[in-house]
């Protein structure tokens, strides 16, 4: 698990960048700027995309992750197996593409009524999907080579940064809202120059594939795992994103901009657990196919403690600021509105962060077939409480529905692992975990908020989060709840003293 939280704080540490990048985008120059039309369709789009990549990437990201082993090696630069990884989602893109072209009247009518501002931009969709599959197929390729820091860079810091830009270069004037979206749209493209320069430079570019490797069956388990894990894959996008997208439709666009500003903070949570996940992956898939269940047992263990801890920080940090974060909000009086919807997003990511890697257990397992019809099942689910809850309580709706959604979810990954593989991610130090952060809560409640100009709730802000993470730091490394942070503390503590000397 070194290496794990190793890696795992070099990306972090480029994600949390990219989280103060997004806040000011997202929260501030965006809000700011943007209409909430405007901010819901080019959010919408970018959303959309990532849902259509899901099934039309085919699967192509997993592949790598599961049959990477099979062709590393240094010296020939993995034997070529970037070249298949480049090629293979070219169909799904042609099929996709034919599919939406061929339902686009069917697409317009579904946003015509409350968004009909969105219609005219919804084919730049199409480049974003492309875009967003070459960018995860790259990014699963360099976290295989052990490399994950740059690509977390890329996603995180670069495409938000550009992001910044193309909004400042519309609210000066510059450019039209037309064209802002065009280089949005542009910048995407880039982030896929930028990941293949990046493999040049590592000395892990090589496009000559021998594929007479896929022979005696190969390709065809490639192609029955990729069909399985995009069924999921799609289904894990519908469950995250079709909210917005079906509160568009019936609400309009405006509860669309207040659902999606509060997501986006109640999300800010789950940063951790996509670096942890990342560094994570490939060595669980290699001890799954090895049967190193010892190994699968621990990093299952390790992972949901130290999301739990990491997670549970952040969530404390944002709801027990969550006044004075939206007071500083351009247009607060619109987007508090949403303060419900962070609550039950934060707590439902929360619960799913605890539990740990089980999803990906099951999906570099034998079992991986399990995975994808529960990910079915909680899509229908998805669609079916936002289809129920919507009409009925709006935006507040969406979010119940959302979290619902993914405590079901988390819940049937954990029955799936247990009856598998008999592991439950919850340990004793788990309860120590969440008693922490129960106490800590608990601290919260007789704080002080302080209120007034802008600059006063800031440091309100700032006080009540440096009290809280350091009472909850020095609760979870005195009572040694965690081995990894003890350890990574330590080592840090020894490097910061010796560059002292």
């Amino acid at each position: 698990m070194g290496i794990i939280i190793r890696q795992s704080l070099k990306a972090s540490l480029g994600s949390y960048i990219g989280v103060g990048i997004g806040i000011i985008n997202q929260l501030f120059v965006s809000v700011k700027l943007l209409t909430t039309d405007q901010l819901a369709i080019s959010r919408l789009l970018l959303e959309n995309s990532l849902v259509f990549a899901a099934f039309a990437h085919l699967g192509t990201p997993f592949i790598a992750d599961r049959f990477f082993g099979y062709y590393r090696d240094h010296h020939s630069r993995n034997r070529g197996f970037l070249g298949f990884l480049l090629l293979y989602p070219i169909l799904g893109i042609g099929l996709f593409a034919a599919l939406y072209f061929g339902f686009e009247h069917q697409i317009q009518s579904y946003f015509a009524k409350e968004s009909a501002k969105l219609v005219p931009y919804h084919v730049l969709v199409v480049p974003l999907t492309i875009f967003w599959i070459y960018i995860t197929v790259l990014e699963a390729y360099c976290r295989n080579n052990s490399r994950i820091a740059i690509p977390t860079f890329i996603r995180e810091v670069y495409l938000k940064l550009a992001n910044i830009l193309v909004v400042l270069l519309f609210g000066l004037g510059w450019v039209s809202f037309d064209w802002m979206l065009y280089l949005m749209v542009a910048c995407y493209g880039l982030a896929v120059v930028i990941l293949l320069i990046y493999i040049y430079k590592l000395g892990k570019f090589s496009l000559r594939f021998d594929f007479n490797s896929l022979k005696e069956g190969l390709l065809r388990q490639m192609a029955y795992f990729g069909l399985f894990v995009v069924l999921g894959g799609v289904g894990v996008q519908v469950v995250y994103f079709i909210d917005r997208t079906m509160l568009s439709h019936n609400e309009g666009l405006t509860s669309t901009a207040i659902f999606i500003i509060a997501t986006y903070i109640g999300s800010i949570i789950e940063i951790p657990r996509k670096a942890i996940t990342q560094i994570s992956t490939p060595l669980l898939a290699n001890s799954l196919r090895t049967n190193d269940l010892r190994h699968v047992r621990e990093l299952y263990h390790k992972s949901s403690l130290n999301q739990l801890l990491v997670g549970g920080l952040v969530f404390l940090l944002i709801w027990t600021n969550i006044d004075g974060i939206f007071s500083l909000l351009p247009k607060a009086d619109i987007y508090r509105q949403g303060k419900l919807v962070v609550l039950l997003i934060a707590l439902s990511k929360l619960f799913d962060m605890a539990t740990g890697l089980n999803g990906e257990i099951i999906n570099y397992s034998k079992y991986f077939r399990f995975a994808t019809y529960l990910m079915i099942l909680m899509a229908l689910t998805a669609v079916g409480t936002n289809a129920y809850f919507i009409p009925l309580y709006g935006y507040n709706g969406a979010a119940l529905a959302t979290a619902l959604t993914t405590l079901l979810f988390a819940l049937g990954k954990v029955g799936l692992v247990w009856i598998f593989f008999r592991m439950l991610p919850f340990t004793l130090s788990g309860a120590k975990a969440f008693l922490i952060l129960a106490g800590v809560y608990g601290v919260s409640l007789v704080l002080p908020e302080w209120n007034g100009n802008w600059f006063e709730i800031l440091l309100g802000i700032s006080v009540r989060s440096a009290v809280l993470t350091l009472l909850f730091t020095g609760l979870v490394l005195g009572m040694r709840v965690s081995e990894d942070v003890n350890y990574t503390v330590s080592a840090m503590w020894a490097r910061a003293r010796s560059l002292g000397r």
